[in-house]
This record gives structure tokens, C-alpha cells and sequence, in this order.
């Protein structure tokens, strides 16, 4: 299922321009987000690996971003990591992709939250506000989401007329994917977290899912918790290697 996984996740946040090269997926996307900006080892490969490489590096150079390579257990050939290693690449970080079963799940949404199948504007000033991402990225952040082709909700949640949480679900195939979710640093650790995720699995219940997904930093361990105490497990890990 990794492979499959992965396929998912792919497809429910686009890169903005996609190369296929004898197995591997390189993703580019105006060096927003790794997810987007990326090497994807997925199929089998024939080319020399170290051929591979550089070709890769090449093309990031030529697009001026650090190359970045997405390590799962699936990665084809064998021994990439290490090769990476040897290369001059470091782990950048490392992700827990997580399921759960949500087969026997309400599908009615709670509380005073808003879901909109459409991005709104807005809805990517309070996401890009609430992480304290640079505003200048506003435009490739909508550029991706314009990319998507699959169902997806976008939830918000306010209080006292403020958003104060958001978060993002996408649904393909019998399974929905959770992206984004984050809370207002002065309303965290109060329960919102949990009622977004909650109603992002509601509507993928509602739209067919049966099994939902996320990915979260290994060392995110509020979010890890909050996961964890919904009744996600993990079902494997992957890294970033990034050229030093």
C-alpha cells in the first residue's frame, strides 16, 4: 500500500509541473512545499542511479531550488538512501503517514464550521497567516490548490467573528487525506484541532471514504497526540534528503 499511498497524497497536493524519468516522479512547484518540490523514487528504475542523480540535480538547479529527494521504503532501486548519504545529502525531516478506519463513521458535520468545496482567498490568507508562512508565497500556494482536480472541502472555524482554525480534506478512491490543519497559536491545545479533524472525516465519510490519511513530523508531538487519541496509527515512514 505505500505506493499507493503515495499516489494519493501526490494527487491531492498537485506540483505545478510533473516529470516522469524511467520510474521516478519530479515535482516542481516554485520551491513551495517538499511535498511539491520533490523526487519521488516509485517505480522500478533501469538508468544508473548515480545517472539518475545528477540529471535531478540539474534540472532543481536549473529551477533554482535545492534538490530533495522523498525516501519511503518502496524507493526504487534499493540502497538509495545511502547513496544520497554519500552525496552530500542530509535528512531534512522525517514524516509519519498515518490511517484509520472511518468505514463505520457519521458522515454529518458538527459544531459552527464552515466547509466550502472551492478555495476561497481567504481561507489561504488565515492558513498562510495562522503558520506564519511568508504572504509573498500566496500566489503558488493558490496555484497549487487551482491544480487539484478531486473532491476536497476546506473547513474553517471562527469565533468571535475571527478564523481561528483550518483545514483541508481531499477525497479519491475510497479514501480521504487531511492537509493543513492548523489552529491559532492563541487558541491551541483547546480541543479545535480535534473538531477540525473530526469534520474533515465527516465529509470524507459523506463522499465514499472508507479510510483516511494523513502525514505529520515525526517530531510534532501535540499533533502526534491529538492523532494518536482519534485512533490513527502509522502505517509507515518516509524522509526528505536535501543536498547540503
Amino acid at each position: 500500500m505505500v505506493r499507493r499511498f503515495e499516489e494519493l497524497s501526490n494527487n491531492a497536493w498537485p506540483a505545478l509541473q510533473t516529470i516522469q524519468y524511467d520510474g521516478w516522479i519530479i515535482r516542481f512547484a516554485k520551491g513551495v512545499t517538499k511535498r511539491s518540490n520533490s523526487v519521488n523514487l516509485l517505480y522500478p528504475s533501469t538508468i544508473n542511479p548515480d545517472t539518475k542523480i545528477g540529471y535531478c540535480e540539474e534540472l532543481f538547479e536549473s529551477q533554482k531550488i535545492t534538490p530533495c529527494f522523498k525516501i519511503t521504503e518502496c524507493s526504487d532501486p534499493s540502497g538509495m538512501d545511502s547513496r544520497l548519504a554519500k552525496r552530500g545529502y542530509f535528512v531534512h525531516s522525517t514524516i509519519s503517514f498515518q490511517t484509520i478506519d472511518i468505514s463505520n463513521s457519521p458522515s454529518e458535520p458538527l459544531s459552527d464550521i464552515n466547509i466550502e468545496g472551492e478555495l476561497n482567498p481567504r481561507w489561504m490568507d488565515d492558513f498562510i497567516r495562522m503558520n506564519e508562512f511568508d504572504p509573498a508565497r500566496k500566489p503558488t500556494y493558490i496555484e497549487i490548490m487551482n491544480q487539484l482536480r478531486l473532491p476536497k472541502c476546506l473547513i474553517s472555524l471562527s469565533r468571535d467573528e475571527k478564523t481561528i482554525g483550518v483545514g483541508l480534506g481531499v477525497a479519491e478512491g475510497g479514501f480521504v487525506g487531511l492537509f493543513d490543519i492548523v489552529v491559532d497559536k492563541t487558541y491551541r491545545n483547546t480541543g479545535l484541532g480535534y473538531l477540525i479533524v473530526d469534520n474533515i472525516l465527516r465529509w470524507g465519510r459523506k463522499h465514499g471514504a472508507q479510510t483516511a490519511y494523513l502525514q505529520v513530523v515525526t517530531d510534532n508531538t501535540p499533533a502526534i497526540r491529538l492523532y494518536e487519541k482519534m485512533g490513527f496509527t502509522e502505517a509507515y515512514q518516509y524522509s526528505y534528503r536535501m543536498k547540503k
